[in-house]
């Protein structure tokens, strides 16, 4: 009798199915320190707030406009706020140190040695991340969102608010894609710990985790606006913001959905010539 006849086939997914719940129920075992993590990670936009207010204050003295391209005090606030949401999204943190001590210290053997793809289980070990963070956050962002009501002047349309969440997924994609390729350089460098912290930064912001990106110099924005970063918390932002035209979403999507392509092309490769060094 064949016995592997009489088993029950599974989905090739079903592997990772078992890698994102392992891992989701290993992080809910800690989901305290997610609880304090999603509010304190606010305590930065107080300090942004009372600067903001500053700058604004300032240029109203000195009989400048009461907005900075397009974006008035509210406007600046509201980005900030909403930064949390889309790099809550876009951030793995460890994603890369992780890949990469993998590599260097011989660990990756234990992956390779087993029938699963090594990038997608690293999408799924940051998804269990993602999935008990975001668990947390319904509880804790919307009373912090809700005493800062008054600075939400846009009600975004349905359409924007599937326009944001597609953009989500976006974020997603290009931030893992992005740290996996920066991990893989281990194959080709014994220490990229300087380099990973000056990519990182230059990540951070082009991102418009720091400013948005439009209020930066005219000579950078074409740069800028294609710039695969800006997926990562910048248009995210401006997308339920209202301040990207209804007719523009699908071309915005479109150029970032390109950009994932791209990113998951140039990580493969990158993968493929790293395990033959």
């Amino acid at each position: 009798m064949n016995t592997a006849s009489t088993l029950p086939s599974k989905s090739p997914f079903h592997k990772y199915w078992v890698i994102l719940s392992t891992r989701t129920q290993e992080d809910m075992s800690y989901r305290a320190n997610y609880v304090f993590g999603a509010v304190f990670r606010f305590l930065p936009l107080v300090t942004l707030i009372f600067l903001w207010f500053a700058v604004y204050q300032a240029r109203k003295a000195g009989g400048g406009g009461l907005s900075i391209q397009g974006m008035t005090f509210e406007d600046m606030i509201t980005y900030n706020a909403l930064m949390y949401i889309a790099r809550g999204f876009s951030s793995v943190p460890g994603t890369t140190s992780d890949i990469s001590k993998d590599i260097k210290d011989g660990l990756l053997n234990r992956y390779l040695i087993k029938p699963i793809d090594y990038l997608w289980y690293q999408v799924m070990y940051r998804l269990a991340h993602k999935l008990v963070f975001w668990y947390v956050a319904l509880f804790t962002f919307p009373p912090i969102f809700f005493l800062m009501r008054h600075y939400f002047s846009h009600v975004p349309t349905v359409w924007e608010w599937g326009a944001f969440v597609f953009s989500l997924f976006i974020a997603f994609s290009i931030g893992m894609l992005f740290c996996f390729m920066i991990g893989t350089l281990a194959f080709w460098f014994l220490e990229i710990s300087t380099f990973l912290f000056v990519v990182m930064m230059i990540e951070f912001f082009l991102s418009g985790q720091m400013i948005p990106l439009n209020i930066l110099p005219a000579v950078l924005q074409p740069f800028l606006i294609h710039s695969p970063f800006g997926y990562e918390g910048y248009w995210p932002c401006m997308i339920l913001m209202g301040k990207v035209a209804p007719d523009q979403l699908p071309q915005l999507l479109g150029v970032g959905l390109l950009w994932v392509g791209a990113f998951y092309l140039a990580s493969q490769v990158m993968w493929k010539r790293g395990l033959k060094r």
